[in-house]
């Protein structure tokens, strides 16, 4: 059963007739609106499922919802780690979720945290230097595990983003994280869209070995540090369901039946507005749009999983050139970007009070080299620390409210 979304014709006809007023001018703000008034217009008349989603707060909700992706440990130079912290404290962000790779704390051999590269360094020292310094500013931590070490590879591995071949060998370096941050990192999240065939070593998704690699985790993490939170992975949104990609929907349910339920603290999705605006209402098999987490969602609720709160833990829109010949993510202009992100939290407050925390895909990279890359335009500053206008969204709204109310 459907219900057409809300909105009077005479809006929608309103908007068409916008683009026709516009129509003389030329360059970005053409750009902006006619990318603004199509997204509008879907918005309006799309038709969609009705959910019947709880509107219970999960428990203990944090107070600061804002939350930004960075890779600090890609700063060579301390001041600009401290640089990019100092900013996005400035901003109103309260959380910062952070890659720990296993591959650069155990490159050479288990057991050994030296950089045989930078006169046998600590392999942890730039990752102690990041937890400090976000620590010092007030800045709530969240590590993600995952990659895997040359040594503790199957043969023939075509990279470290698969898991290893015994999975003790990722549990120890778990453990050895959780021990080490103690009291001073407040969850820990086990890898991230282990259903996309690239993230999990060039091999089919495979629930069930993920469920097993997130079980045992937990149980480390818990052992080591029992005031941590465990995060489940995000489960990248797509509609694909073969042996490249599994519809992350599929995924869970499939999660759910190997009896994950407790066995983390948080379940994280990826809102990602790609084509759409951050109101698309849709939730269908057309694509994939902003609304999706409340399809992942439903499925919790039925497997009796309603107390558990839900991360985003990447949400964004990409601002690709438009000369680019590919457009994998969707295109909007930068200020649709500042102006969509600014809505999402703001309809995460309004209409998902399940849902605590949504962290910013991302914060920037450590140099230009990746310029020619698609995602490298969800950026919110660039290497050289141009702010780009959602961060002043993000600042100027001061972090818009709670995503839950109490």
């Amino acid at each position: 059963m459907t219900a057409p979304r809300g909105g009077s014709p005479i809006a929608a006809l309103a908007t068409l007739v916008l683009i026709v007023a516009f129509a003389a001018s030329s360059g970005t703000a053409a750009d902006t609106l006619a990318i603004d008034v199509r997204h509008r217009w879907v918005a309006l008349t799309a038709r969609v499922p009705h959910l019947a989603l709880d509107a219970q707060t999960a428990s203990a909700p944090p107070g600061n919802p804002v939350g930004m992706n960075v890779f600090l440990e890609q700063e060579v130079e301390p001041d600009k780690r401290q640089l990019s912290l100092e900013l996005l404290r400035a901003a109103h962000v309260g959380w910062i979720r952070q890659e720990l790779p296993w591959e650069q704390i155990e490159p050479n051999a288990k057991g050994e945290y030296v950089d045989r590269k930078f006169d046998d360094e600590s392999t942890w020292a730039k990752f102690d230097d990041i937890v400090e310094r976000a620590n010092r500013l007030g800045l709530s931590v969240v590590l993600r595990l995952d990659t895997s070490p040359r040594w503790a590879l199957p043969p023939g591995a075509v990279d470290g983003l698969g898991p290893p071949v015994l999975y003790e060998h990722y549990w120890d370096f778990v453990e050895q994280a959780a021990r080490r941050y103690r009291g001073r990192v407040f969850a820990y999240q086990v890898w991230n869209e282990p259903n996309l065939r690239n993230e999990w070593g060039g091999r089919p998704p495979d629930p069930k070995a993920y469920a097993e690699l997130l079980k045992g985790a937990a149980a480390r993490i818990r052992a080591a540090d029992p005031n941590a939170r465990v995060v489940m992975a995000g489960l990248a949104p797509t509609l694909t369901e073969n042996e490249a990609a599994l519809n992350e929907l599929v995924y869970l349910r499939r999660l759910y039946e190997e009896g994950v339920k407790g066995s983390f603290d948080i379940l994280a999705v990826h809102a990602y507005g790609l084509r759409g605006g951050p109101d698309d209402p849709r939730m269908d098999s057309t694509d994939v749009t902003f609304s999706r987490p409340q399809l992942v969602r439903q499925i919790m609720l039925n497997f009796d999983d309603a107390a558990t709160p839900v991360w985003a833990t990447e949400v964004g829109w990409n601002v690709n050139p438009p000369e680019f010949e590919e457009q994998d993510y969707g295109r909007v202009t930068p200020t649709l970007q500042a102006r969509y992100t600014a809505r999402a939290f703001e309809r995460m407050h309004e209409q998902w009070p399940w849902l605590q925390v949504a962290y910013v895909w991302f914060w920037k990279r450590p140099d230009e080299s990746e310029r020619a890359k698609a995602w490298f335009w969800f950026r919110v500053a660039d290497p050289d620390f141009t702010l780009q206008p959602v961060y002043y969204a993000l600042r100027d709204a001061q972090a818009v409210g709670p995503l839950s109310t109490e």
